[in-house]
C-alpha cells in the first residue's frame, strides 16, 4: 500500500486520494467536501536576498480565488504532505506548499530553522499579493513544518494571516535543546545524521551510529561524513546558557512572537512522549491569542503514536487532529462557526478514559512532598531492593552512593525525548510508558519506591527533585526517572529529567565551578506529565547519572562532554536526612477528577 500510495500520489492518482480523504472524513466525523482539487502548478518566489524558492500551488477546481493556507516543507516526501493540501481544497481553501531554502527545488543553503523567519516573511509579503489569494491566509505544519509556520509569524506580520496550526514544534527551544548541558541525541543527533544537507550523504543510520561513537563529539560531523556540519556545531555550543544560537536575532525573534498582540489565533497540538512538549507549552502560556486559541494534548510521541504498555481509548491518534483542525481553519478563513469553545485546553493524558476540556492546563494542583530514605520499602514489589519514598524526612542524616562509569552508561528506555525510533526503527530508542528492564546487579542506580496508592491519583504538571549531592567528579550530571510500579513489580517509564553540578538550577544563568567532594544541591525539572497512578499502584523514583542515548553520557571532567575524550569514574553521592534541605520530591497532584468530555463536538 506504502509503495502504490508513493507512485499514485506521484503521478497525481485521484483514486487513492479520494480513499484517503474518505476515510480522513468519516474518521473524523467531518462534514461532506465541498470541491473536488484543481491541477498543481509551480512558481519561484524570490527572497530579499534573491535565492528562488519552489513553490507549489493547488485551488479547488474551478475556483479563481481563495483562502490559502500555506505549509512551508524541508522534507523530501512532497506526496505525502501534498495530501495535507489535498484535503484543505476539498474544503474550498487553496494551498501553497513550498521547499524551504535549500531543499528539494529550492536554491540556497540549507540551514536549519535560522533562515525561516525571514523566508516566512518574504514568502507571505509574496503569497497574499497574489490574485488566487482573497484575503484570507493561514500557516499549517507539523514538527519543522510547524517551526516554518511559527517562524513566519515571528517576522512582520500581514494582515491576511488569520490563523496559525501548529503541532509537535514551539517558540522556545533552549530546554528542547539542551538539558542542563546534556544534548538529546535521539533528537538532535539523530535527526543532523537524517538531515545533513550534504547530496552526497547516504546512510544516515550508520552516520548516527558514528557520531555517538565518535570522541571528541565536537568533531562527529567529520567523522561520519568527512566535512563539518556547521549548524550541529552551533547546537553543541548552544547546550549551556549563553550560546551563540539564542543570541542569533531569528531565535530571539522566535521566541518572544507569542507575546506580540498582534499574533493570530492558534491551534497547537503537543504530546506528552513529543522532545517538543516543553516548547508548545511554553509557546501556549505566554500567547497573547490564547483566549481565542485552542491546545490539544495527547498521549502521543513525535509520529502521534502511542508508546509503550498504557493506551488512552476514546481518542485519535494524529497529529493532524483534523478534527479540531478543518474546523479551525475554516473558521478563521471562511467563517464557518467553530464546533467548540476556543480558549480551552483538550487533555488526554497517560491512563485517562478519553479527552477532558479544561480552561488551563496544568490544573489546579496540590504539592505532595515525599522524602528519599534509605529504611527498606516495605512489601515493595519487584526483584530489585528498593529503598522508600516517604512523607516524613529520615531524622538521621544519611546518604547512598554509587559508582558512574561513562564508558556503560544506564541505557534509555522508554520517555519523549527521541525522534530516532521514527527515522531508524528499531535502532532507536521506543518512546512512551515503556518497561523497565535494566538489571538489579547494576550498581549505579538509586531506586526509591512509595507506599501503595490508596486511590487513583493523576500527577498533572512537572514534578521536581531537590537532591543534595557530593561528586569526585570536578562536573557531572545527575539523572532521575519516576516510574509506575504494579503489585507484580512491573515498572512503566513515567517522565525523566536531568542537571548537572555546574548547571545546577534550571534558572542557573552560567555555569558555576563545582569543587570536588564538596556538597551541592541540584534541581530536577521532570518533563511535564499527565499520568494516573492507579490505586494499589507504587511511584517509583529512580536516581543515577545517565540516560543515554536520550541525553548525551556526561563524561565528568568540567571540560564541555563534546569536547572532552577521555571518560572520568565518579563517585557519587546522594545526602538524605535531616532537617531543611533534606532531598525531596516535590509531586503536582491534581486536586480533583474530572470526567471524561463524551463528545467535543
Amino acid at each position: 500500500m506504502f509503495v502504490l500510495l508513493l507512485g499514485c500520489c506521484t503521478v497525481g492518482c485521484g483514486l487513492v486520494s479520494n480513499a484517503i480523504q474518505e476515510d480522513r472524513r468519516s474518521a473524523n466525523s467531518l462534514p461532506a467536501f465541498t470541491h473536488r482539487p484543481g491541477s498543481w502548478r509551480t512558481e519561484s518566489v524570490r527572497m530579499r536576498d534573491g535565492v528562488e524558492l519552489s513553490t507549489r500551488i493547488l485551488l479547488p477546481e474551478g475556483v479563481e480565488r481563495a483562502p490559502v493556507v500555506l505549509i512551508r516543507n524541508p522534507y523530501d516526501m512532497g506526496p505525502f504532505i501534498g495530501l495535507s493540501c489535498d484535503l484543505f481544497v476539498r474544503y474550498g481553501l487553496g494551498c501553497a506548499l513550498q521547499d524551504v531554502r535549500g531543499r528539494m527545488a529550492s536554491g540556497g543553503e540549507w540551514w536549519p530553522l535560522v533562515h525561516e523567519v525571514a523566508d516566512g516573511e518574504d514568502t507571505l509579503r509574496w503569497l497574499v499579493r497574489q490574485p488566487f489569494v482573497d484575503g484570507n491566509v493561514a500557516l499549517y505544519g507539523m514538527s519543522y513544518l510547524g517551526g516554518t509556520a511559527l517562524g513566519a509569524v515571528a517576522g512582520e506580520l500581514p494582515l491576511e494571516v488569520k490563523t496559525v496550526v501548529a503541532s509537535v514544534f514551539g517558540t522556545d527551544l533552549r530546554e528542547v535543546v539542551s538539558e542542563r548541558g546534556l544534548l538529546p541525541h535521539e533528537l538532535l543527533t539523530a535527526w543532523a545524521a537524517f538531515m545533513p544537507g550534504l547530496e552526497e550523504a547516504r546512510a544516515p543510520a550508520d552516520a548516527y551510529r558514528k557520531m555517538l561513537e565518535h570522541r571528541p563529539h565536537l568533531e562527529a560531523d567529520v567523522a561520519a561524513f568527512g566535512v563539518p556540519l556547521p549548524f550541529y556545531r552551533e547546537w553543541l555550543k548552544a547546550s549551556e546558557p549563553g550560546g551563540t544560537l539564542w543570541q542569533r536575532p531569528e531565535s530571539v525573534a522566535l521566541r518572544r512572537m507569542p507575546e506580540r498582540p498582534e499574533v493570530p489565533p492558534m491551534l497547537l497540538v503537543g504530546g506528552f512522549d513529543d522532545p517538543f512538549l516543553l516548547a508548545t507549552l511554553r509557546t501556549w502560556e505566554s500567547l497573547a491569542s490564547r483566549e481565542r486559541s485552542l491546545m490539544v494534548l495527547g498521549p502521543w510521541n513525535h509520529l502521534g503514536m502511542q508508546g509503550g504498555a498504557v493506551k488512552t481509548p476514546g481518542i485519535k491518534d494524529d497529529l493532524n487532529q483534523w478534527a479540531f483542525t478543518i474546523p479551525w481553519l475554516r473558521h478563521a478563513l471562511q467563517g464557518v462557526p467553530l464546533p467548540y469553545e476556543a480558549g480551552r485546553v483538550v487533555v488526554a493524558g497517560h491512563g485517562d478514559t478519553g479527552s477532558r476540556v479544561l480552561p488551563a492546563w496544568p490544573p489546579a494542583t496540590r504539592e505532595q512532598v515525599l522524602f528519599l530514605d534509605t529504611a527498606p520499602a516495605e512489601g515493595a514489589p519487584g526483584a530489585c531492593a528498593s529503598t522508600s519514598l516517604s512523607g516524613q524526612s529520615p531524622v538521621t542524616p544519611t546518604s547512598l552512593s554509587y559508582r558512574y562509569d561513562p564508558a556503560e552508561p544506564w541505557r534509555s528506555e522508554g520517555g519523549g525525548r527521541g525522534l530516532a525510533f521514527a527515522i531508524y526503527g528499531r535502532q532507536g530508542t521506543p518512546q512512551g510508558a515503556v518497561a523497565q528492564t535494566w538489571p538489579c546487579a547494576r550498581q549505579d542506580v538509586l531506586r526509591f519506591v512509595g507506599a501503595p496508592a490508596e486511590s487513583d491519583m493523576r500527577i498533572a504538571g512537572r514534578a521536581r527533585l531537590r537532591l543534595r549531592v557530593r561528586s569526585s567528579a570536578e562536573d557531572t550530571a545527575f539523572v532521575a526517572k519516576l516510574v509506575d510500579v504494579d503489585a507484580k513489580g512491573r515498572a512503566l517509564h513515567v517522565t525523566d529529567g536531568a542537571a548537572t553540578l555546574r548547571l545546577p538550577l534550571a534558572d542557573t544563568p552560567a555555569p558555576i565551578p563545582y569543587a570536588p567532594g564538596s556538597e551541592r544541591e541540584v534541581e530536577i525539572d521532570f518533563r511535564p506529565t499527565s499520568w494516573v497512578l492507579a490505586k494499589g499502584h507504587r511511584l517509583g523514583l529512580w536516581v543515577s547519572s545517565s540516560n543515554y542515548p536520550m541525553l548525551s553520557a556526561h563524561l565528568n571532567t568540567a571540560r564541555p562532554w563534546y569536547e572532552e575524550t577521555t571518560p572520568v569514574v565518579a563517585a557519587q553521592t546522594v545526602e538524605l536526612g535531616g532537617s531543611e534541605g533534606a532531598s525531596r520530591l516535590l509531586l503536582p497532584v491534581e486536586l480533583q477528577t474530572e470526567a471524561p468530555t463524551a463528545s467535543l463536538h
